[in-house]
């Protein structure tokens, strides 16, 4: 059973049951303190409302709440990462990126655009799941808006769960070519966000590591 202080108790009372109970098993899995999870969630809560700030005044913010201007460049500071958190991002980096290099081989090798869709949404979980600890849609739809050039736009997210959520049923108008791009060029920022930004780290890491146990 997850352990929570006595302070914490106090935000408990503040949330649902449902909600109580996924923080119980999100602490239970990464093996750590209920009471780390609430104060955790409560730093994302303060960042969030940091990031619709900075939103108001026309700048734009991820998931993890790192600002970026109208341009794109990212306005918050950077720091280092630890040498064992360096190491998690890069066995993250060259697992992923093996996957996505396995799908493209596989389309260029003319393999069926139902399968390489299929196989996609997959490699997609994956990236949901280490990048926001979700493997649905909602999750790599973050992906894909933080990182992904053309699709930051709601519409063109969408439109790719539909494609490789159908593409086993029916024909997709989807081009093939441009998703691979455009997921590869979004893999290799969310990772390097993941190397110099403690926001997306403190995410990304303990995420990655669940994985890599249940997947071993």
């Amino acid at each position: 059973m997850a352990r929570v202080s006595k302070p914490m108790k106090i935000i408990t009372l503040r949330i649902s049951e449902d909600e109580k109970a996924r923080l119980e098993h999100l602490a239970e899995r990464g093996d750590v303190t209920l009471s780390r999870a609430l104060r955790e969630g409560a730093a994302l809560y303060l960042g969030d409302l940091h990031g619709r700030l900075h939103a108001v005044r026309g700048g734009r913010t991820t998931f993890h709440g790192l600002r970026r201007d109208k341009g794109g460049a990212t306005l918050t500071p950077g720091s280092e990462p630890a040498a064992n958190e360096r190491a998690t991002v890069e066995r993250a980096r060259v697992a992923l990126s093996a996957g996505l290099d396995r799908i493209r081989e596989s389309w260029l090798a003319e393999e069926a655009e139902a399968v390489v869709l299929a196989a996609l949404r997959t490699w997609l979980s994956l990236v949901g799941e280490t990048y926001c600890g979700n493997e649905t849609f909602i999750g790599w739809s973050w992906f894909l808006r933080d990182y992904c050039p053309g699709y930051q736009d709601e519409s063109a997210r969408n439109g790719l769960n539909v494609a490789t959520r159908a593409s086993l049923a029916r024909e997709s108008a989807v081009n093939v070519d441009e998703v691979l791009e455009s997921l590869g060029i979004g893999l290799n920022a969310m990772l390097q966000d993941a190397g110099g930004q403690e926001r997306v780290r403190r995410a990304v890491v303990p995420s990655w590591r669940v994985l890599e146990s249940e997947l071993s």
